[in-house]
């Protein structure tokens, strides 16, 4: 083989070594957002059934309080709306 041929195999080898580096790597990306959507699934699912357990520091502090006890997609009419009334009910 000439200079300029085993030159060029060793470039393609290069650049079909990084294609395959680079597909292995983007499957292994998509495989770990999957188990990621996966677990965030259950654990949303588990707060949903699993009431918060009340921190002892929390309930002394109102705005703590308050942000545990922050649940954004709960439709409770019970919701807590500021924190001067969560401050009255700790009192």
């Amino acid at each position: 083989m000439t200079d300029a041929q085993v030159k060029t195999w060793f470039q393609n080898r290069r650049t079909k070594w990084r294609r395959q580096t680079a597909e292995e790597r983007e499957a292994e990306r998509q495989q770990a957002n999957r188990i990621l959507l996966q677990l965030q699934q259950e654990a949303f699912q588990k707060s949903l059934a699993q009431p918060l357990p009340a921190d002892p520091l929390c309930v002394h502090n109102s705005s703590l309080f308050a942000l545990q006890n922050l649940q954004p997609w709960s439709d409770d009419s019970t919701k807590i709306t500021s924190v001067t009334s969560v401050a009255s009910a700790c009192e």
